[in-house]
């Protein structure tokens, strides 16, 4: 028997396939100043984990800090649920509930797309295999 995900990847179209992972933090922020982590990355979306608590459906302009350089996104909250609880500070997290965030991209001009993909092959590790369908 199959496993179902609770919520629908998002999986790049194109060169680059499947998700793929960090191994060295990416961070950013929303625009109330709220500091997120780039969990993992597609072309097509982001897993945040953050302090904040977004509104599920809502759409939100976020800044990926990378290379030196901060590229603005507009996202959409697909899902949101607790991660993990802090007992102290930890990397860029206060004390307290840390969210996991599914976001999905809604348009993105080519500097965007040129982030992505430098953040995917530079600070990624191995590709997650798609399960076979």
């Amino acid at each position: 028997m199959g496993d179902k995900r609770q919520f629908d990847r998002f999986d790049p179209v194109g060169d680059i396939i499947g998700y793929f992972e960090l191994k060295n933090e990416v961070t950013g922020q929303f625009r109330n100043s709220e500091e997120f982590l780039i969990r993992n990355i597609s072309t097509r979306g982001f897993n945040l984990l953050s302090n904040y608590s977004p509104n599920v459906g809502n759409i939100y302009q976020i800044l990926v800090d990378y290379g030196g350089r901060k590229e603005e996104f507009e996202i959409k909250i697909i899902h949101s649920r607790i991660f993990r609880y802090l007992n102290q500070q930890e990397s860029i997290f206060r004390s307290g509930v840390v969210y996991s965030h599914g976001c999905q991209i809604l348009s993105e001009t080519e500097a965007q797309k040129n982030i992505v993909q430098d953040i995917i092959q530079n600070e990624c590790q191995s590709p997650a295999a798609k399960p076979a369908e």
